[in-house]
């Protein structure tokens, strides 16, 4: 077999594609980077930027943060391809680049925080590829304190089949991006009405999902203290697909109370409510529709000038378009940026998310806690999440997702840092039938870095790296193991902040 053409195919004609999906995701980049050096000034008190329901409870503007770094070097791999036995060993050249920017003004709040590596196969077993991740948000006030406009892009990498090994033949771009304006009213001194509409648009580069967007929120609610507030809110959401043989375009409305509460140390979100889905009908059938319960819970804790802890449960009706565009990212990555797992980038652990099999909705179950300690030289985060996703009608697709991250910073003198990451990703499809005999429906990945930094100057930065993944298979399949070298050197200025506070 020629490995030449049988992996760079699929890869091949991805590329024109890739550049395309990529361009969304820089033109925000560069709106942003603009917006947080237009505007310098604080944002004031009782301000209603950002989601609160209550604007006033909204805490006081964070740090303004520019942070970037990009690298060049070369590295070597044990088992590139993934492969059981007969492992093909290989020669990557690479370009990373990562970035994260936080600002907010009186007009501008901006966050958004990205990661890209461009990997060359000098032995050719994959064409060469651009792999990353990029979340962005950017809010303009048109009316301070009253009418915003909002723009939003996701941009990354998911598995196609999620039964085989993550390599460049196994993945595919997805772009989530949305944009429509926030309206913020009070009615009187304590009552409040808020209003958005948002177009988005999920665009998937293989899989037959890609779809257009509509949706609006109501809320209205009333402040129950300074930091407090309750209120009613009702959400409607209409998708609808481009290819409606595979698809069928479907309604999702939800309402639920909210209670939020903002203070000094403690942050605290909770929604209870329901959701029903209204799917359009097929030819020859009828339209179905399913109602679930809506429930979450969000407690973020400032346990010391150091540390802080962060809880969050919940139970939702929503789809794969929907969940890769809220990915939560764990402990690991440059800006949080690390998805479900599968391939390393050559800048770091670059995850991709999970395989979108269907786009029908289903019913997630979820449960994480975060710890982040950052003290003078030594920073650590540690993250857990369990999920469990339920298929209507297709118990084939169910799948328990257990996950834990680690990672740790420390200065070691002026010049010298060195860093550790972890993560353990667990996946079970316990109705799953596996046609290939390489493919497994439960199995379980451990990514592991360490990288030692030596840093001079302005900005200069040499970094030496060693990456093993492994991947052990309890069903089918079979299991594999990889280990990848990397020597870098790169441009990485201090982080520039308008404050000397943990961000």
């Amino acid at each position: 077999m020629d490995m030449d053409t049988d992996l760079m195919g699929p890869t091949a004609r991805k590329l024109k594609v890739r550049a395309q999906s990529l361009s969304i995701a820089f033109v925000l980049v560069a709106a942003l980077a603009s917006a947080v050096h237009a505007q310098v000034s604080p944002l004031g008190a009782g301000s209603s930027a950002g989601v609160s329901n209550n604007p006033a409870a909204t805490p006081a503007p964070r740090a303004s943060v520019l942070a970037y770094g990009v690298d060049a070097g070369v590295g070597e791999s044990d088992n590139v391809t993934l492969a059981p036995t007969d492992k093909i060993s290989q020669t990557i050249a690479t370009t990373d680049v990562d970035f994260t920017v936080k600002d907010q003004s009186r007009l501008f709040d901006v966050n958004a925080a990205g990661r890209f590596a461009y990997l060359d196969y000098l032995q050719h077993a994959f064409r060469s590829q651009l792999t990353g991740r990029f979340d962005g948000e950017g809010r303009v006030a048109i009316v301070p304190g009253r009418l915003m406009w909002v723009v939003q892009d996701d941009f990354g990498q998911a598995a196609i089949d999620p039964y085989t090994a993550v390599t460049p033949a196994n993945i595919e771009n997805i772009n989530y991006f949305s944009t429509g304006p926030d309206l913020f009213m009070r009615l009187g001194g304590l009552s409040f009405i808020n209003l958005s509409a948002r177009y988005a648009r999920a665009q998937y580069q293989t899989s037959p999902y890609s779809s257009n967007r509509g949706s609006g929120i109501l809320a209205v609610g009333r402040d129950v203290s300074a930091s407090a507030s309750v209120s009613l809110n009702a959400d409607f959401e209409r998708v609808m697909f481009e290819n409606t043989v595979v698809n069928t375009d479907f309604d999702r409305t939800s309402g639920f109370g909210r209670y939020e509460l903002h203070g000094a140390r403690t942050d605290f979100e909770g929604d209870l409510g329901a959701s029903r889905i209204s799917q359009a009908p097929r030819i020859g059938q009828e339209g179905t529709s399913t109602s679930g319960p809506l429930a979450k819970v969000k407690l973020s804790r400032r346990l010391s000038a150091a540390a802080k802890l962060t809880l969050i449960a919940g139970r939702e009706l929503t789809d794969a378009a929907s969940s890769f565009s809220t990915l939560q990212t764990g402990a690991i990555g440059a800006g949080g940026m690390i998805g479900a797992g599968g391939m390393i980038g050559a800048g770091g652990m670059i995850g991709s998310a999970p395989a979108a099999l269907t786009s029908d909705n289903y019913t997630s179950n979820y449960g994480s806690i975060g710890w982040e300690y950052l003290r003078n030289r030594t920073a650590i985060a540690l993250a857990a999440r369990w999920e469990r996703d339920t298929y209507s009608g297709q118990p084939q697709l169910n799948v328990n997702r257990p996950v834990a991250d680690i990672d740790i910073h420390r200065q070691l003198t002026r010049a010298f840092s060195a860093q550790l990451l972890g993560r353990f990703y667990k996946t079970d499809y316990p109705n799953a039938a596996i046609a290939s005999n390489t493919g497994s429906s439960n199995y379980g990945d451990w990514l592991v870095e360490s990288a030692l930094t030596w840093r001079h100057g302005r900005g200069l930065e040499i970094r030496l790296r060693y990456d093993h993944s492994s991947h052990e298979v309890s069903a089918g399949g079979s299991g594999y193991s990889e280990n990848r070298v990397f020597l870098t050197v790169g441009y990485r200025p201090r982080s520039m902040t308008e404050s000397t506070e943990p961000l």
